[in-house]
């Protein structure tokens, strides 16, 4: 099977339509399926109770399943939350803001689309993440056909392994900060 097919076939579905369609327990266990040992701040997100159910039900976030049949269970093998987040222009150079914005050089507080939470399970069998990250940015286009914005965000593990990876062509984001020794790399990617 090639990445491409391994990806479409795994289902791609809306928590909260899981949640509208099944009892809350049902979809608590259904996440604790989901294991991430390399970033344990993902796992948490789906598997800490109430943490990805309840930023839903808040309409905080928004996310996405990928989920496969693995040994007769259905497991979640990765994931995406997007959001809406306002960026704040400290620490950016003028040039910069007014790229974002497209109006003002001096605008303090931008709004955006955020990226918060992209990963796959250590049961995913394939190299999924391009895909995922493909499948994000095609989401929050959705929006921006309907309400606009300019620009997406995230934050990176600052690593160079994972600065790369989101660097890659065809959607290659940016980084916003220079300061290398921060734990996470803030990085954006122009919608217009």
């Amino acid at each position: 099977m090639t990445l491409t097919q391994y990806h479409n076939s795994l289902s791609l579905v809306a928590l909260g339509e899981l949640l509208n369609q099944h009892p809350q327990e049902k979809i608590e266990n259904l996440l604790a399926t989901f294991q991430c040992t390399k970033n344990p701040d993902l796992e948490e997100f789906l598997t800490t109770p109430n943490k990805a159910i309840q930023s839903e039900q808040r309409a905080i976030t928004r996310t996405y399943l990928y989920l496969e049949v693995q040994n007769s269970t259905l497991v979640v093998v990765a994931y995406f939350t997007i959001a809406i987040r306002i960026l704040y222009s400290e620490g950016l150079s003028k040039s910069l803001v007014k790229k974002l914005d497209g109006v003002d050089k001096n605008r303090e507080a931008m709004p955006s689309y955020l990226i918060a939470q992209l990963g796959k399970s250590n049961t995913c069998k394939y190299k999924i993440g391009l895909n995922i990250l493909d499948d994000a940015i095609n989401k929050i286009r959705q929006s921006h056909q309907i309400v606009g914005g300019r620009f997406i965000i995230l934050d990176a593990v600052n690593v160079p392994k994972v600065i790369e990876f989101y660097q890659t062509e065809p959607n290659a984001f940016v980084l916003l900060d220079k300061d290398t020794q921060k734990p996470n790399a803030r990085m954006y990617y122009p919608l217009t």
